[in-house]
């Protein structure tokens, strides 16, 4: 799955999707009709709801591996929040995440770049001045 496909999915979905009573959630097709903060609440929610399993897991609830699939849904919703959130910021998050991951590696000093479609690593001992990093898939 890509960032472009999540953006795709969640723009269609959003006229779509119901409260818990049935009800349309958005009066507007783009969910334009919750601010930002509102935005911002819904994708902290739902990481409080990961935080609240890990809690779980630390004091000895329940093992990581019990607690995975219900941690894993967490995430992605996180995940699917934090793209709407984007959208209504008028954010592109593929390419504000490819930008801000290759400013952070560039100021701590590694080799790892990321790319639209790949990431690679290359060693700054054997590449020549001006010569393009070597490439290895992700894949």
């Amino acid at each position: 799955m890509t960032f472009d496909a999540l953006r795709g999915a969640n723009l269609a979905r959003l006229p779509q999707f119901k409260n818990g009573r049935g009800e349309p959630a958005h009066s507007k097709a783009d969910g334009s009709d919750w601010t930002l903060a509102q935005w911002s609440n819904a994708v902290l929610g739902e990481l409080g709801e990961a935080a609240n399993i890990i809690k779980k897991i630390e004091r000895g609830d329940m093992t990581l591996d019990e607690a995975r699939p219900s941690l894993a849904k967490e995430f992605a919703d996180v995940q699917t929040y934090l793209d709407i959130l984007a959208y209504r910021a008028g954010v592109d998050l593929g390419e504000a995440t490819l930008q801000k991951w290759n400013e952070v590696s560039e100021r701590v000093g590694s080799t790892v770049r990321l790319y639209p479609d790949r990431w690679d690593v290359f060693s700054r001992l054997a590449r020549p001045p001006g010569l393009r990093p070597s490439k290895l898939r992700s894949e």
